[in-house]
């Protein structure tokens, strides 16, 4: 029924003349068409008579009009041509609704048009093969390929394949065969062409939908192949390849196509003859761009594919846990390392020995490639990161033994919205010269086995090794602004990657304009725009007051190729728009692609008067906003919203202008701006409220002062209630750009903002009610939410607050509300009860942009967790806790200061008061103890800060928990100090519950039962750490329960769980025909049998007592602690030996006898070393990441993880190690000594009896021993893994990590970086990295189970130096522009109330999935010196105004700890090491204990140490330094030990050393320090900034050595001389420039108090640094440089690559001792000619020479020039550099013209003058257009008369 065939031959022979080569033979068939039905088996229809009419069909396959003709010819040869001119392809299953059923057609094409051409021609020499594929549309519906796919599938007998798997070997050497016969007979060569023309093959996952997304890809294709006798030639071109992310169907996708793949070609071509194999693949350039769209298209297709899985049914328990006990059959179990291994290792190494090694190379080379990622909606979307790449291949050999070289370039990109420009991410090296560059090496080597040498193993090669290096610095650089660019991507592709994606979502337009101007404006934009969704190609538009209109661009996709392009297209005027308001002149090309706000000036075509227009421009998700407004804006920070009036004053009238918003920006209208404004509030005050009594003040007050602030009164409808009071707060506009020359022609551009005078925060757990004065209604605030309060005066009004439920009862407060209020006031709130009760409430007051905020916030909240009666008492505070109360005590001290130290006692049911303790630890444990009658209680203790870091949290909790895991109902009873069981004392604890546990006796045991069965479990330890005892319960039906006993620092947690595998100690397992082994618990009598055969469970008799298993057999015995693997042997008789080995499987540990040597291997298998698999290394020279915070323009930090310096290395075995530091220097030395030697020496001998030979390759030594010997360096990050088939081995390295503080004027150059031991102790061990990490793993392919081995990681001493600068700026770099308050102005306490109700379980119920069994891990001790400075860098004029929100609640924080944190200086702390033996954790669970083990000890050592004042020295140091030498003893061995016996010695060597050391050293640093804070105090009195600045970089530029820290004194005395004298003259002088005339006196005063101050200073100065010099030779370290100079950032913001050379000029200006001008930053320098160390220095504000003095390297100025006094643009003549300037006179007159003078600077070469001259010129334009925004606008001095 289902293949319908037309046949139609014509078949016509004809006999020609016999000529010279005649055709023969001649035929032709015809098909009409084919059609092939595949149909579905249906399971039930039984019947056989079922139509197939009935069976649902799954496709149909239809081939229309195919033919085939050929012609013989007499010779033999053959002409053969076949055409199919249609094919179509059905998907006809029912039941599912299909947009398009037709999976594969013609693409658009005439109907009698040819898809497939085929044509044969076979000749004596040659057959040719030519095939053409044109325009064939294929539709990969994933789903239905597979579904074709199974079907084909499925019909394939099961058996089929079984055998053909057989029979595949002999097929294998059958064709080898044939092919070598055919090979001789066959001589002809045969060619194939084939063309692919233009198919598109489109990928969709979803055939539902008609606008589903699909990838559509299209290319054209040619291919030639030549097989001749000798060799074989294929040559391929793929062209245009392109791919496309656009909806399923042709008809959806007008707008919608996003290319995924630019057109890119490629070329293969492949030559391959006896023996020999090229092929080179070709790839000019692929462009690739990512965007979420693209991403969901490409996931919906795979996840298509992909096969759905069958979710794993739970395991049931295997064992029936009743008779856990009972002893089991061998034969029974089936345990793996009881079998026999199959044989599987022969047939490789057969493989192995018949390798040819053929000549085989192939080359890939690609060009470029560049990937972007977009972001955005839809199919429009903006290119944010580019990263551009090249990559090149060669590989060989990869039939024997594999060999790649591979090296890739990269350079990254992200696209900055703010300025329009690609910034860098990884940048160029040299300049900018080349890109960063990765090598990659694969080796394949031979398979070995490990040969054990005389004392060590042969590790052999890696079979397959992959090195990965790179000898460059990578150099990151992440910006503020590069960080919000990968929030936005990470947003958007996790939102693309979402299942719920919906991809018909709108574009966004690229453009869109709005008239905010009040009137109507004509709009005209260029031709690469046009209005969206329109037809029309009409440029000029005409928008009416607050119209938008929608821009996009005229082609469909701009074309981006690469960044050059991109920066190209986006600095061009093509996007420009022309605007003119209604009676007003236009404004000509205003560009739109940077965001900013541009002030342009027109002419009102009536009144002739001219007015300001802005446009601003706002960029959004890549998107630009462009609004066109007058230059005044108001912005509502009010949560209702106000209509604006402005006064009309011909008419006396009232007008209103708008609505304003709350959170909202309003524009003023154009011909409102010179009006007077008024406010009225609406929405919920409608009518409550009449138009204010004054209008909002700011053009009076504009010449002024730049900020103004007015208050406004909204008077009340109703007689005798308060007004509603607005504080207005006037700032100018951020302008970026003013189009006009003259200052008189703009309007002042300003933004006034809307503030309530007070804002209430309620940050308790409860409501609150407030009540105003002179209001009537209260008004309720719900926990953590803030309210304005529309009507506060604040001077002195009263506020009435009630505290809403506390502890069932309502409360009363009040306060007085005025300016005068202090930070922080407690208020004491009275219950409305008949007892007087109180509870103190704290306020917070701060002040914002001069509104006032007032948080009423309790300084602690009490959780009680311990289900009994707490109470608190202080001094005169005293407050119960009841057991059942669900709520939080509200808990404050008396004193009128919160933050001063206070301790609290505590006291539990009947219990005595606990000693008094602190609430303010925050992050810290701890436990109380009450005492009771014959007991104690003990009461755990956390402290946590809340989010908003004004309230302590204090949880309560019971120190023991009971946690019951299991399935079982159980209940646990204590044992009684006589080790009886009482009957009457048991504690029930259901399933799942988790309950407290107050310990009554002293006995510290205790035993569990299941409910319903009598006899107790044998008593255990509670109070001790157990991770995990098995207690037998032999007549429950449970068997067993397991008991886990976990103790953090402030509770303990007993949990109980079921039985599962590996609980038990061990299982033991008699593998011998006849030997019978008892067995016990040591120091328990009953002993056990285990007869031959059998399998036992074994779970420890006695859990309290000691944990050894003792066996015996015959005459043989032993004791084991089952934690690690061990192995024995034992004669049993005279002919046969037992083996016993001790091993784990999977979590349970066996202990199995046996006298099979075979098994014992088996079990312990790998544990020899193996041939790894696979080796990797890699290794990067160094990485430097900088840190640059773009909207401040400056570079933070500069983090670098750098190289070693030179290392001698030798090879004692097979591995390279370093020499001891002193030999290093040796040999060095002998090297470079070497290399300027011309001839050669041969041996050379050297001190310490070394004998070495540099010439011979490799270099050698032979004395004292006989060693290759070589010069290399520890790479920054080294990472070496090897993995065989039961190892895996990890080393990991970093060299050096270092932390630089770029900030200008930092107190401590370098915040972080390793400490070098003191240099004696260095000189005789081998460098080592700052942290070095070895991992041994053991994999096991019968288990789950991960073994570590053996985990070690060292990490170095570290010092820490932070300033409070450094730490502002790196909290301001990460905290994420913050949005308006209103978003979460109800959510303010929100986590820390969902903390609250978190239950006293959580903690305690986890599952044990995914566990570690860890032999031995170790991390070292941590030893951290410290540092802290409350000062910073920079000026101390803009620090009130700065300090930000996260700061903040760090200081809150100190302060509420009552610590005043003073400066610190080289604290030292000193964390013990972390060590596990022999333990299963879970991972996380592990690294979450060293996490906290660590943490704990600092944060203790913290609240311990800060006491480290400032105030005179650090009197600590000197008691610290003479008693390290005392600590060291005890501390650093460990160090020392850790890696092997040699170095056990070298730690106690240590100890010895520092005692020495310190005590000379300690003593002189006391001295310093004390010296130092005196210099310090004084320095301050100077009160001159820059003085003070000076002496702290001085101070903390440590001296080198005693000689350096003796000159630096003096040169601090000089200065201090020089400067003070210098001071009565210039500081007045300077004072006037800045302050004017009082200035001028405060300068006179500084001046004076600096002759007395400086000097002194410099003394006391002189002294410190010389006693450093003494501690400095003391202790013998050297100090640590910074790693680069600071980045310039130039006065545009926009990050460029780093250039050393600017960096080193910017350093040379900030450093030097001029006097800097305001604002004045470095442009460019260069060395002049003639004249040792003078530089021609060019800033932003003037030109001028310098040259550096030989002694102190004080840097003096020869001679200035400001870019005032500037007549025309320099000049370059050859090599000199002229500049025209105004001459400069001492004794000029002030309005004196000057004479113009040419000065001639002779420069290096004349591309220098070039740079020179122009660095000049565009100080001079940048200089022009600031000038002009300084200046204040003239609009308002003199009132116009036509303006109202």
């Amino acid at each position: 029924d289902s293949i319908e065939v037309l046949l139609s031959e014509k078949s016509v022979v004809e006999a020609e003349n016999p000529g010279s080569n005649s055709e023969t033979f001649r035929f032709a068939f015809h098909f009409e068409s084919l059609s092939i039905v595949l149909l579905l088996d249906d399971c039930q229809q039984s019947s056989l008579q079922s139509t197939h009419l009935k069976r649902p069909t799954l496709g149909k396959l239809n081939l229309h009009l195919m033919t085939a003709s050929g012609k013989i010819f007499q010779d033999g040869t053959l002409d053969v041509n076949t055409k199919l001119k249609g094919c179509t392809l059905d998907d006809l299953r029912e039941g599912i609704e299909i947009a398009c059923s037709r999976m594969i057609d013609k693409k658009t094409a005439p109907d009698d048009h040819v898809i497939i051409d085929i044509t044969y021609k076979q000749e004596k020499k040659e057959n040719l093969i030519t095939a053409i594929l044109e325009k064939l549309y294929v539709c990969a519906s994933m789903e239905f390929l597979m579904t074709v796919a199974d079907f084909f599938l499925k019909a394939m007998p099961q058996s089929l394949e079984a055998s053909t798997s057989k029979s595949a070997q002999f097929k294998q050497v059958s064709s080898i065969k044939s092919a070598s016969y055919s090979a001789d007979t066959q001589q002809q060569k045969m060619t194939v062409k084939a063309l692919v023309i233009d198919p598109e093959v489109v990928f969709v996952a979803n055939l539902m939908r008609s606008d589903a997304p699909a990838l559509a890809v299209s290319f054209q294709c040619d291919f030639f192949l030549s097989l001749g006798e000798e060799s074989k030639m294929i040559f391929a071109v793929l062209r245009d390849l392109k791919v496309l992310a656009c909806p399923f169907l042709r008809e959806k996708r007008e707008n919608s196509v996003t290319t995924v793949l630019q057109p890119c070609s490629l070329t293969l071509e492949a030559r391959i003859s006896s023996g020999e194999q090229n092929i080179v693949i070709r790839i000019p350039d692929l462009v690739v761009k990512i965007s979420p769209i693209i991403l969901n298209t490409v996931m919906t297709i795979v996840t298509a594919v992909a096969p759905k899985q069958v979710e794993a049914e739970t395991q049931i328990l295997t064992e029936e846990t009743g008779n856990l006990w009972a002893s089991k059959n061998i034969m029974e179990c089936n345990y793996w390392f009881l079998g026999t291994d199959k044989a599987i290792e022969v047939k490789e190494t057969y493989r192995s020995i018949e390798r040819r090694t053929g000549l085989e190379a192939l080359v890939l080379e690609v060009d470029s490639v560049q990937v972007t990622m977009d972001c955005g909606q839809g199919h429009r979307t903006v290119p944010v990161l580019l990263a551009e790449s090249s990559l090149n291949v060669k590989a060989k050999d990869w039939t024997s033994l594999l060999s790649v070289d591979a090296l890739m370039s990269l350079e990254v990109h992200y696209y900055n919205e703010m300025h329009a420009v690609w910034e860098p991410l990884v940048e160029r090296l040299e300049d900018g010269t080349r890109r960063w560059n990765l090598n990659l090496e694969i080796r394949n080597n031979p398979a070995q086995d490990t040969v054990p040498g005389d004392d060590f193993y042969v590790f052999p090669e890696p079979k397959t090794s992959i090195s990965i290096s790179s000898k460059d610095t990578m150099n990151v650089t992440i910006t503020k602004c590069s960080l919000d660019v990968f929030s936005n991507l990470a947003k958007a592709f996790s939102e693309g990657a979402a299942a719920t994606y919906d991809y018909s979502v709108k574009d966004k337009a690229p453009y869109t304009v709005r008239n905010a101007l009040g009137i109507p404006l004509k709009m005209q934009f260029s031709s690469i725009l046009r209005v969206r969704n329109s037809t029309v190609s009409e440029r000029v538009h005409t928008l009416d007051e607050g119209e938008v209109l929608e821009l996009e661009y005229s082609a469909l996709e701009p074309l981006h190729r690469g960044r050059l392009s991109a920066l190209q297209r986006q600095e061009s005027s093509l996007f420009g728009l022309t605007v003119a308001p209604q009676g007003y002149s236009e404004v000509a090309n205003i560009p739109v692609v940077k965001p900013g706000r541009r002030l342009y000036s027109v002419r009102s075509l009536t009144l002739s008067n001219q007015v300001s227009v802005m446009a601003q421009i706002d960029a959004a998700e890549g998107n630009k906003i462009i609004v066109i407004r007058s230059s005044l804006q108001i912005k509502n920070h009010f949560t209702i919203p106000f209509i604006v009036y402005k006064l009309v004053l011909s008419l006396r009238l009232m007008e209103p202008i708008g609505v304003l918003r709350p959170g909202e920006e309003f524009h003023v209208p154009l011909e409102a701006y010179r009006c007077q404004l008024f406010l009225r509030p609406t929405g919920v005050l409608e009518s409550q409220y009449k138009e204010s009594s004054s209008h909002i003040t700011w053009k009076e007050m504009v010449h002024r002062s730049t900020e103004i602030k007015s208050i406004v009164h909204c008077p009340s409808t109703e007689v005798g209630s308060p007004p509603l009071i607005v504080s207005t707060v006037a700032v100018p506009d951020q302008i970026t750009f003013v189009a006009s020359s003259r200052e008189e022609e703009w309007e002042p551009a300003y933004i006034i903002n809307l503030y309530p005078t007070l804002t209430l925060k309620n940050l308790l757990p409860y409501p609150l009610r407030y009540l105003v004065e002179g209001t009537a209604e209260t008004h309720e605030l719900a926990e953590g939410c803030m309210a304005d309060i529309l009507h506060a005066r604040i001077d002195g009004e009263l506020m009435e607050l009630v505290l809403v439920k506390y502890q069932g009862r309502n409360w009363n407060g009040h306060l007085k509300v005025h300016n005068g209020l202090p930070e922080f006031f407690l208020v004491c709130f009275t219950a409305d009860s008949v007892e007087k009760l109180t509870v103190d409430l704290s306020v917070h007051v701060k002040w914002v942009n001069g509104r006032m905020f007032l948080s009423v916030f309790s300084p602690y909240w009490i959780i009680n967790q311990t289900s009994r009666i707490l109470q608190y008492r202080a001094e005169d505070v005293h407050v119960k806790h009841p057991a059942d109360f669900r709520d939080i005590v509200l808990f404050s001290f008396k004193k009128k200061n919160i933050f001063s130290k206070n301790k609290v006692q505590l006291c539990i049911s009947t219990s005595g008061w606990s000693n008094s303790f602190s609430l303010d630890a925050v992050g810290s444990y701890g436990c109380v103890k009450c005492p009771a009658n014959n007991m104690e209680f003990l009461v755990g203790v956390t402290v946590k800060i809340s989010s908003f870091s004004l309230t302590k949290i204090i949880t309560m909790t019971p120190f023991f928990t009971l946690a019951n895991k299991s399935s079982y109902e159980i209940e646990v009873s204590e044992i009684l100090a006589n080790g009886a069981v009482p009957n009457e004392r048991w504690h029930y604890v259901p399933a799942a519950e988790c309950l407290p546990f107050w310990p009554e006796t002293t006995s510290g045991k205790m035993c569990v039962r299941v409910v319903g069965f009598d006899r107790p479990s044998k008593p255990f330890f509670y109070n001790r750490q157990d991770n995990g005892t098995l207690l037998t319960l032999d007549n429950s039906q449970c068997g067993g329960i397991v008991v886990n006993v976990d103790i953090p620092q402030h509770c303990v947690v007993i949990s109980f769980s079921d039985y599962c595998d590996g609980a038990a100690p061990a299982l033991l397992i008699n593998h011998t025909p006849e030997a019978i082994i008892y067995y016990c618990q040591s120091g328990i009598q009953d002993t056990l049998e285990l007869l031959p055969s059998k399998v036992n469970l074994f779970a420890w008799i006695d859990p309290a007592g000691t944990r050894k298993l003792t066996w015996k057999c015959e005459q043989n015995s032993g004791e084991l602690e089952l934690l690690k693997d061990e192995c024995g042997q034992f004669p049993f008789n005279q002919a046969t030996q037992i083996h016993w080995v001790s091993f784990l499987d999977g979590r349970q540990r066996v202990l199995l006898f046996t006298e099979d040597v075979a098994l014992v291997s088996r079990a312990r298998q790998a544990e020899e070393m193996e041939q790894p698999n696979i080796g990797i290394d890699v290794s990067l020279h160094k990485l430097g990441l900088s840190l640059v915070n773009n909207d401040n323009k400056q570079e933070i930090a500069y983090i670098g993880i750098n190289s070693s310096d030179v290392i001698w290395e030798y090879r004692p075995k097979q591995r390279w190690k370093p020499f001891q530091e002193k030999n290093i220097t040796l040999l060095e030395n002998a090297y470079k000594k070497h290399l300027n030697n011309a001839e050669d020496p041969g041996w050379i001998k050297l001190e310490n009896n070394f004998e070495i030979y540099f010439d011979k390759i490799p270099m050698e030594m032979r004395k004292p021993f006989r060693y290759h010997i070589r010069r290399n360096f520890q790479s920054g990050i080294q990472v070496e893994f090897k993995q065989s088939t039961h190892q895996r081995y990890l080393r990991a390295q970093m060299y050096w990590l270092q932390i630089d503080n770029q900030l200008p004027g930092a107190m401590f150059p370098v915040v972080f970086h390793p400490i070098a031991p003191p240099k004696s102790i260095a000189l005789d061990s081998e460098p080592k990295p700052f942290i070095d990490i070895s991992i041994i793993t053991r994999i096991n392919e019968h288990s789950q189970i991960m073994q570590f081995k053996y985990f070690m990681m060292l990490i170095q001493e570290m010092a820490l130096k932070v300033d409070q600068g450094f730490l502002e700026a790196v909290i301001a770099f990460f905290t994420l522009k913050s949005y308006p308050q209103t978003k979460e102005r109800n959510t303010l306490i929100e986590q820390d109330m969902k903390a609250l109700n978190a239950e006293l379980m959580e903690s305690s119920m986890k599952d044990i999935s995914g566990v570690s069994f860890f032999e031995q891990l170790h991390i070292s001790p941590i030893k951290l010196h410290l540092s802290l400075s409350l000062g910073s860098g920079g000026d101390d004029a803009d620090k009130e105004k700065q300090e930000m929100a996260a700061m903040q609640s760090v200081n809150l924080l100190l302060k509420s700890l009552g610590a005043t944190l003073t400066d610190v200086d080289d604290l030292i702390f000193k964390l013990g090491f972390f060590q596990v033996e022999y333990q299963f954790y879970r991972q996380d669970q592990l690294m979450w204990i060293a996490v906290r083990h660590y943490s704990e000890q600092f944060l203790k050592q913290m609240y311990v140490l800060v006491l480290g004042l400032d105030v005179l020295g650090n009197p600590f140091g000197l008691i610290r330094g003479l008693s390290e030498g005392v600590e060291a003893f005890f501390y650093e061995p460990f160090q020392g030990a850790v890696q092997g016996p040699e170095e056990f010695a070298e730690g106690f060597v240590i100890g010895v050393r520092s005692l020495l050391g310190h005590t000379v050293g300690g003593a002189a640093g006391v001295v310093s320090r004390i010296t130092g804070s005196v210099g310090k105090g004084l320095a301050a009195i100077t009160m001159d900034k820059e003085f003070q600045q000076k002496r702290r970089e001085e101070m903390n530029r440590q001296p080198k050595d005693f000689g350096d820290s003796l000159a630096r004194g003096g040169k601090g005395l000089l200065r201090g001389v020089v400067g003070g004298v210098t001071g009565i003259i210039t500081k007045p002088v300077e004072g006037a420039k800045r302050e004017g005339a009082a200035g001028f006196f405060k300068g006179i005063g500084k001046g004076l108090v600096g002759v007395v101050a400086r000097p002194t200073g410099g003394i006391i100065d002189m002294a410190s640094s010389t006693f450093q010099g003494i501690q400095r030779v003391a202790e013998s370290t050297e100090e640590v440089a910074k790693l680069r100079s600071p980045r310039v950032i130039k006065e545009d913001g926009i990050i460029r690559p780093y250039c050393q050379r600017e960096a080193e000029g910017c350093e040379l200006f900030e450093k030097s001792d001029i006097t800097k001008l305001e604002g004045e930053l470095y442009h460019a320098h260069c060395d002049v000619q003639g004249s040792k160390k003078t530089k021609l220095l060019i800033t932003n504000r003037r030109v001028m020479c310098v040259k550096q003095l030989e002694i102190i390297g004080h840097l003096n100025r020869e001679w200035s020039y400001s870019l005032d006094d500037f007549t025309l643009s320099p000049s370059v003549e050859g090599a000199s550099l002229k500049l025209y300037v105004l001459d400069q006179g001492l004794f000029q007159k002030k309005n004196s013209s000057r004479p113009e003078v040419v000065k001639n600077v002779q420069l290096a070469d004349i591309s220098t003058a070039k740079l020179m001259c122009n660095a000049i010129e565009d100080a001079l334009t940048a200089r022009q257009t600031q000038k002009l925004l300084k200046k204040k606008s003239k609009q308002f001095i003199t009132k116009p008369s036509t303006a109202l």
